[in-house]
């Protein structure tokens, strides 16, 4: 079940991505919340924060390569998953990646950005619903690192009362 729940999350994200890609390029820029936010269209041709930024077929292609491997290695997490909340978090990982790997193919090697986010007039970064998707997947993990117990984890904490050995006969105090 778990498996079916985190595939599932990353289609949706995939076909929501893909679904309003036409709806945000036919968009004007705009400001949503001043200060904070703007709906801003780019094209991004690198990765996290427009680093390793690739203008060449070879770049593109590598580029692609590494979002494959990171794809597959998610879908395996994803295939793992302990509970709802991990397939939950996996699946929206794997969906993101999926989306700026077909972004990707689809664009020539770009993905179309359009939430731009700053302090101000200090800007932060700009992203897609692949990267958000992305950061709402790494940001449940921390949730249930933090929050839900590991199976077979142990308590820490002496043993109750009637869990207590009783020691008979013999020395002691």
């Amino acid at each position: 079940m778990k498996r079916v729940l985190a595939y599932t999350v990353a289609a949706a994200t995939v076909a929501v991505n893909l679904l309003m890609q036409p709806l945000l390029m036919a968009r004007a820029p705009m400001t949503l919340i001043p200060g904070l936010a703007d709906f801003y269209p780019a094209w991004n041709r690198g990765v996290s924060f427009s680093l390793f930024t690739q203008n060449s077929e070879m770049g593109r292609y590598l580029l692609m390569a590494v979002l494959a491997l990171i794809s597959a290695a998610v879908a395996l997490m994803a295939w793992r998953a302990e509970n709802r909340l991990s397939a939950i978090a996996y699946g929206l990982i794997l969906g993101g990646a999926l989306g700026n790997l077909i972004d990707r193919a689809r664009f020539g090697g770009a993905v179309f950005d359009f939430l731009s986010l700053h302090l101000g007039a200090t800007p932060l970064f700009i992203c897609n619903l692949p990267d958000i998707a992305i950061s709402a997947g790494v940001v449940l993990l921390f949730v249930e690192a933090l929050l839900v117990p590991k199976a077979g984890a142990e308590d820490s904490g002496p043993p109750p009362p009637h869990a207590r050995k009783r020691i008979r006969g013999g020395g002691g105090c």
